[in-house]
């Protein structure tokens, strides 16, 4: 058991100075003074900062990303120790444009591990590709079978992807659907949305058409595509944007309009090349880090806009979107995933009731020097 004493909470909403009991991997009790006496019980003095929930990054390859260009640009793997000391307590991994030597099989694997270290973690059958690459053989399988997995990714608008007909999405939509049904999951469609003008225009025509629930579709880099955005918001949408330094305001202008539909990720390890206007190679390579989760919710607090609304985009929203219905607020018998702030630094990082970093400093991995 932990209590956490002297908490300025944000749950996201701010709360006020609070104690926090956690016991196992749940919250017990939120109050304005819990005093026991408990042999095994760790007492955290938070001194007055804040304490939030664990950020929950809905879109990382975990396994790395990359590959266009060539062998040598694969992205590597994530490492469990780099998304605790970012504050992140779930996030949701992903294949991205290699299909070929990537593998739901490596993907799932390497889930299961971080689950192992103490994280909360999942993961999306298929990739770029259609068909979807799968585990079991089918997307419905994958999903029903795979406790881990909770939906399917699929790539549109790029001009690396396969380009699904409306047809073909509407099929996956409807085959994801019915999986989440039988398993109680989010059945998520998400959708890599590229720079091509088209956008989502296949959605719209799809709500348009089909009685499939629009909480299935959750479209994610659509700060390139901002009236799309707008529009699916007002439908009753989801969408994610993608945490780049040149995207502050367009989500301030997003949150401020649309506080419980928008969720922010980082697209962490994968990559992000930069191609010749005609895309026929590459001029340039970079990847995505976990770390800009924490440091992009910092700086568009920096620039005013309001602390809770800001958290609740990479907490409460993003649980909702993924149907994770125990977390994403500190609220009792949720689960037991929280961060103690010093100041702008993460001092503590809680997942379900395991400490991941205690004063600054990350639990080992099992391979520290590779």
């Amino acid at each position: 058991m932990i209590l956490i004493k002297n908490a300025k909470l944000y749950s996201p909403e701010f709360l006020g100075m609070k104690d926090i009991l956690l016991g196992k991997d749940r919250i017990l009790a939120i109050d304005d003074k819990i005093d026991i006496k408990i042999k095994t019980l760790e007492t955290i003095d938070a001194c007055g900062e804040i304490v939030h929930p664990g950020f929950i990054d809905p879109h990382v390859h975990v396994i790395g990303g990359g590959g266009e260009d060539g062998m040598l640009s694969r992205v590597p793997p994530l490492n469990e120790k780099k998304v605790a000391e970012a504050g992140v307590t779930t996030l949701v991994g992903l294949l991205g444009t290699d299909g070929y030597t990537r593998t739901v099989r490596d993907l799932v694997a390497k889930i299961k591990g971080f689950k192992e270290w103490g994280l909360s973690a999942y993961c999306l059958t298929g990739s770029y590709q259609v068909p979807s690459i799968t585990l079991t053989g089918s997307v419905g399988d994958d999903i029903v079978w795979i406790d881990e997995i909770i939906g399917v990714k699929v790539a549109v608008a790029d001009h690396r992807c396969s380009f699904p007909t409306t047809d073909e999405l509407l099929r996956l939509a409807s085959e994801a659907r019915l999986a989440s049904l039988m398993s109680h999951k989010a059945g998520l469609v998400h959708i890599h949305v590229g720079a091509d003008s088209l956008g989502i225009e296949q959605l719209f025509e799809i709500h348009r058409k089909s009685p499939i629930p629009i909480k299935h579709f959750f479209p994610t880099h659509m700060e390139g595509h901002m009236d799309q955005a707008k529009a699916w918001l007002e439908m009753g949408g989801h969408i994610d944007l993608t945490c780049h330094s040149d995207t502050d305001d367009k989500a301030i202008e997003l949150l401020s309009r649309y506080p419980d539909s928008v969720t922010l990720s980082t697209d962490s390890n994968g990559s992000f090349p930069k191609w010749s206007a005609d895309k026929t190679y590459i001029v340039g390579m970079g990847a995505g880090s976990i770390k800009e989760l924490n440091e992009y919710i910092q700086r568009i607090i920096d620039k005013g806009f309001d602390r809770a609304c800001a958290y609740k985009a990479v907490t409460e929203n993003a649980a909702k979107a993924l149907n994770l219905k125990s977390k994403g607020q500190v609220k009792e018998d949720y689960d037991a995933d929280l961060v103690i702030r010093d100041g702008n630094n993460i001092r503590y990082v809680i997942s379900k009731g395991n400490i991941l970093l205690k004063e600054g400093v990350a639990k080992n991995s099992m391979y520290e020097d590779i």
